[in-house]
């Protein structure tokens, strides 16, 4: 079995910064947004130079899971509507989409949407605020995946192997035993590389363990309960076929009742049948 070093990989990490594959768009996005002066109309101009990343960024914004009464015409109103926050983390999202499927990982996109759909649905229902935060959250939880098995095949390849034997550990188990990381913790430093804020990066770097989260303790708690619903509604594939334990805060946290989980499933189950027209 071999095993890496962890702090080689967290020098890999570092020396990663943005994914090398990311258009060079995103990357001027990425590095925009933190500036304080900058504008909708800045960020829109720059999004819209890139036709392909424009459209994705659209139809998103207008799909059905975030139900906008009236059409979003154009990107400038996009990040009006959604903020930039979201707005940035949809162009990674449209991004990170490429990605996987050139990679052949549609079914973790499929899953990744999933938790979205059922994040944000979740956030609604609590009446959080900027419930579209949750929706990117849940889009970009497994982020570090693509790093660990597109990027780093050498790690990646070693990590599949040795979980293909047979064992009932599951995936994440395998990361953290082979190179004392996870998909979470690579999730969580580019989300630091990537500016992106304190309620999108908690969620993707402890959406398996929510309690470690400081600040966005609820966002978190939100995406762990979706990333587990969504696995037990076999909506795609993350990676393996274990269901996570459930966090016992984080489940009182999001309070679902036996009424709420059985309508927060049967609606999620409903919006999963459009994903693949996001595929």
């Amino acid at each position: 079995m071999t095993r890496f070093d962890p702090t080689d990989l967290r020098n890999r990490i570092e020396k990663l910064g943005d994914l090398p594959t990311l258009p060079h768009v995103v990357q001027r996005i990425a590095a925009m947004i933190g500036r304080p002066n900058v504008s909708t109309e800045e960020i829109g101009s720059i999004i819209e130079k890139d036709q392909v990343l424009a459209a994705k960024v659209l139809r998103l914004a207008n799909s059905p899971f975030y139900g906008f009464p009236s059409r979003i015409g154009s990107v400038s109103h996009a990040v009006i509507v959604l903020g930039f926050n979201v707005v940035k983390g949809l162009t990674l999202c449209a991004s990170a989409l490429s990605i996987m499927k050139d990679a052949g990982m549609d079914q973790l996109w499929r899953h990744s949407l999933g938790v979205a759909i059922t994040a944000n649905l979740l956030a609604i229902r609590l009446e959080i605020k900027n419930p579209e935060e949750l929706f990117v959250s849940g889009l970009l939880h497994d982020i570090g995946k693509v790093v660990l098995y597109v990027k780093w095949p050498d790690v990646g390849n070693c990590i599949k192997d040795e979980f293909t034997t047979g064992s009932a550990r599951s995936l994440l188990d395998v990361e953290q035993e082979l190179t004392g990381l996870s998909h979470a913790d690579i999730g969580g430093s580019l989300a630091d590389a990537w500016h992106l804020p304190i309620t999108l990066r908690e969620p993707i770097l402890y959406h398996h363990n929510p309690p470690l989260a400081k600040e966005a303790v609820l966002q978190t708690a939100i995406v762990h309960v979706a990333d587990i619903l969504v696995k037990g509604l076999a909506c795609g594939n993350p990676g393996d076929d274990l269901i996570p334990p459930l966090s016992k805060p984080a489940w009182e946290l999001v309070g679902l009742d036996e009424q709420g989980l059985v309508e927060c499933i049967d609606k999620a189950s409903s919006e999963f049948t459009t994903i693949d027209d996001y595929l």
